[in-house]
């Protein structure tokens, strides 16, 4: 193999750091914290020891790069969108189907489980969902302003947050209680129910009365 070739397969440092955060993940939905060792990510990413050190300062340094790239749909700009399209894209992205297998649920719990004590993870989702709630807000504002609604913006982008991630977690625990579209269309609803009417991208199952 010629030298040239030999550079030119070279993985950049991002494409490095994006492998080892993923094998993270891998072991965090294989087995929790328990699984987030350095040895069992090493054997995932198929990378020596060293190889962590030189692009984590610590194991912990790893597992907070992890959580801001599994949250980092919540802070996306919608610059070109307008306050329902934004809303619209925010619940579809939580309750897309690409990242609900097993693996992946199993790997926000154990790290939502570290949230309350691990600082550097505490203060990273603080300024994460803090900016969450004010850009659902700012977009709920402005929708009311435009239709001359009379709501709490603020009470209502807590309650949606709250309905959320409720739902999340009782799909992490009883994954066959519900659907996904039955999670999705709990959101709308309830935002229809104070005269948000938001039309989702994708169509909503029917609703079956008791």
């Amino acid at each position: 193999m010629a030298v040239k070739d030999i550079a030119y397969n070279r993985k950049t440092a991002q494409q490095r750091r994006s492998e080892l955060i993923a094998a993270g993940v891998a072991c965090l939905g294989r087995g929790g914290m328990s699984a987030f060792t350095i040895d069992q990510i090493c054997k995932q990413a198929g990378v020596s020891r060293g190889l962590i050190n030189h692009h984590f300062d610590s194991k912990e340094a790893l597992l907070v790069s992890i959580y801001a790239q599994m949250t980092e749909y919540l802070v996306r700009e919608h610059a070109a969108a307008t306050p329902r399209q934004q809303i619209a894209s925010l619940i579809d992205d939580s309750f897309d189907a690409a990242s609900f297998n097993k693996s992946n649920l199993r790997a926000w719990l154990a790290i939502w489980g570290q949230v309350a004590t691990h600082a550097e993870l505490k203060s990273l989702h603080r300024q994460r969902y803090l900016r969450y709630r004010l850009q659902l807000v700012d977009a709920l504002t402005a929708i009311a302003d435009a239709e001359q609604l009379a709501i709490d913006a603020a009470s209502i982008a807590r309650q949606l947050i709250a309905l959320i991630d409720g739902l999340w977690l009782e799909y992490c625990l009883h994954s066959d209680g519900f659907s996904l579209d039955d999670a999705r269309a709990d959101c709308y609803r309830f935002l229809q129910g104070i005269g948000i009417v938001i039309q989702p991208e994708q169509e909503l199952p029917e609703r079956i009365e008791p």
